[in-house]
């Protein structure tokens, strides 16, 4: 009887770890910048590239970890949501083979997304609120530090990424993205 090939391999559990690192480390660089940070880009890039339990993977340990150095608050399961809502438009995306070979695609779905994380992190919190009124206004009043989000993935999405491409290309941990 032929057996399976393990889908955690010493590689592959590696390759998560290590990209994990990326952006946590990431996050704490840029604390300074309200919203801008290189996760976002990564785990968009990671999700493309390797699929939707990856990206998820990234995601889930990326805030986890990072929210240790940076504080753990009410804030933490929203984000936990956003991300994955982030990874799941992502991996949806991902079957449209334009996007996949398009770079400048993958950043404007980065710009879409720092919108999309505003808003679900926004809607996580609306038990807090007390009522739709109260919603509309603390989205509205983040506003502007989602579009810093989705600028700073704009800008963060053509720097960052071809050389994490290329580097994955050069490990052979994958074919990349053209």
């Amino acid at each position: 009887m032929p057996r399976n090939k393990p889908r955690y391999t010493t590689r592959y559990i590696a390759l998560v770890a290590l990209i994990t690192a990326l952006c946590v480390v990431g996050r704490y660089l840029f604390q300074f910048i309200p919203n801008v940070q290189p996760v976002t880009d990564i785990i968009i890039f990671m999700t493309l590239t390797y699929g939707f339990v990856t990206g998820s993977y990234i995601a889930i340990l990326s805030i986890l970890i990072s929210n240790v150095l940076l504080g753990f608050g009410i804030w933490t399961l929203p984000q936990l949501f956003a991300y994955l809502m982030v990874v799941g438009c992502a991996w949806l995306v991902s079957h449209w083979s334009y996007l996949r070979h398009r770079l400048w695609l993958q950043a404007l779905f980065s710009l879409f997304a720092g919108y999309l994380y505003g808003f679900c992190v926004s809607i996580g919190q609306y038990p807090l609120f007390g009522g739709w009124p109260q919603f509309v206004a603390y989205y509205l009043a983040g506003l502007s530090f989602d579009t810093l989000h989705a600028g700073g993935n704009l800008m963060l999405y053509f720097i960052l990424i071809p050389p994490l491409n290329k580097l994955l290309l050069q490990l052979h941990l994958d074919k990349g993205l053209s």
